[in-house]
């Protein structure tokens, strides 16, 4: 039997629907009403029903809220929308966000009978193909760490998973809406694929795919161009065996996926190792012999050939990182004790991605440094650097990046940087970082959030990133900090 909620602010409609038709002759039960969206949100998540047959206009959460807290939630239940003429195209946004479908009111019997016998044939094909349920959130974190030594062989014993082909590679997909990855084909260990499925971020989904690249590699290809067609951008790991490390081949397929994203040239990536610093060397050196003797026009010249370098050879976003922290390091090497380098920071390639919009734009923050004479004094008055603090302060928790900011006020990129370094003593995505973190702390105190919806409210999409910052600035992940 498949359990039904029914959810409408009019308790005699509710009633009225679990009257209606013999539910279990259809395979249904119904397990409870709920009148408002707010107690359905905590009744689903409570009591993990397949079906919810939900009124569109309700207090406390909407039809089209309710779906999206469904969705956040991870969770796979079907919904039945109820909506009256007047709110169809109301209607069409929720089937857009994964509805099943939608009623008009007054529901008939017929109708009714027809679409849940449609919908158990799609729940049945469900179960037909049904893999392990995806791994919470708070399992994730540390498994899927780059530093984590956990062998897939390890993982898929203590799972009590077992399949069949020699190959794994990490495929990580970033969506539209969470409701574009329904489409993944649950058939697709018939044609030789095999995967679990983790969410990791916000519209980003992750597949740990198992296949045989010897014999049937055309099967990745129909995976990933059938199943996975859906994905927006999509970054793909390097092949990895029964011995590799998980984490590591969920970082190569991070790493493709971010540069996917970022660079916006290519829908799919796949990881290659390649050390492009060394093909580097001798425009890096020309760069740091011109920082040493602060030759403008030099500098500029050769920040534009890196940029064109790292474009030309497609370089993916961690070695560009590596090409822009190996330039910063030299511009601390010879000014690290002037106003020079305030708000110049060092950059892994996820806070590239969060922080720049081109590549170009990256090495701009170190090209603007250059555009003002050491000890230049700041020439805002404290009522504009008053209200550039404050802004920040009331909208940290959006995606601001530092460049935005510049734009908004129209002061450059560098000179801003510098100037939010000299008022709070620390760089622009530090502190940004840390009052994040500290909203997140007093967030943990509150059991009826999930942590996923912690890292969503603080400002964060990629759960992994927001994990490894708490950590760091902690010393504790966040499921271990909520039950202290």
């Amino acid at each position: 039997m498949y359990r039904v909620l029914i959810v409408d602010d009019e308790p005699w409609v509710a009633k009225g629907l679990k009257v209606l038709i013999d539910w279990e002759s259809l395979g249904y039960t119904v397990i409870g009403d709920v009148h408002d969206g707010i107690d359905a949100m905590e009744a689903i998540r409570e009591m993990n029903p397949e079906v919810v047959i939900s009124d569109i206009r309700m207090p406390g959460l909407n039809g089209i809220e309710l779906i999206e807290s469904i969705r956040l939630h991870g969770l796979e239940t079907k919904v039945i929308l109820i909506s009256g003429y007047a709110e169809f195209e109301y209607a069409q946004k929720a089937l857009q966000l994964g509805a099943f479908d939608y009623l008009l009111k007054q529901v008939d019997r017929n109708t009714l009978t027809e679409t849940l016998l449609r919908l158990k044939i799609e729940l049945e094909d469900m179960h037909k193909g049904e893999r392990k349920p995806d791994l919470h959130l708070e399992d994730l974190f540390e498994l899927l760490e780059p530093d984590n030594n956990i062998k897939i062989s390890n993982f898929m014993i203590n799972k009590g998973m077992e399949f069949e082909f020699p190959h794994y590679r990490f495929i990580s997909c970033l969506y539209s809406h969470s409701a574009a990855w329904d489409t993944v084909n649950e058939q697709a260990a018939q044609d030789g694929i095999q995967w679990i499925r983790f969410r990791t971020g916000q519209n980003k989904m992750s597949f740990l795919v198992n296949y045989d690249e010897q014999k049937n590699p055309v099967g990745l290809l129909d995976f990933i161009s059938v199943s996975l067609a859906g994905a927006q951008y999509m970054g793909i790991s390097g092949i990895g065996l029964y011995s590799t490390p998980i984490g590591r081949l969920y970082q190569e397929s991070d790493i493709a996926l971010s540069s996917s994203s970022f660079l916006q040239e290519q829908r799919i990536i796949e990881y290659k190792s390649a050390d492009h610093v060394a093909a580097l060397t001798k425009l890096v050196l020309k760069i740091e012999l011109a920082i040493k003797g602060y030759k403008r026009d030099i500098i500029r010249q050769g920040l534009d050939e890196l940029c064109e370098e790292c474009e030309t050879r497609s370089m993916l976003i961690d070695q560009i990182s590596t090409v822009y922290n190996q330039i910063v390091l030299f511009v601390y090497k010879y000014y690290g004790n002037s106003d020079l380098v305030q708000g110049l920071e060092y950059l892994t390639y996820s806070q590239i991605v969060r922080s720049c919009e081109s590549v170009q734009q990256l090495f701009e923050r170190i090209g603007v440094i250059f555009e003002r004479q050491p000890g230049e004094e700041m020439l805002l008055s404290k009522e504009t650097v008053k209200k550039i603090i404050d802004y920040i302060d009331s909208s940290y928790t959006e995606d601001i990046s530092l460049s935005m900011l510049s734009r908004q006020f129209n002061v450059s990129l560098g000179y801003l940087s510098a100037l939010i370094k000299k008022e709070t003593g620390t760089t622009y995505t530090d502190y940004v970082v840390a009052k994040r973190l500290n909203l997140a702390k007093e967030l943990l105190s509150n059991i009826s959030l999930s942590i996923q919806e912690i890292v969503e409210r603080v400002g964060y999409k990629d759960y992994f990133h927001f994990n490894k910052l708490f950590k760091k600035h902690f010393g504790i992940t966040p499921s271990k900090h909520r039950k202290i």
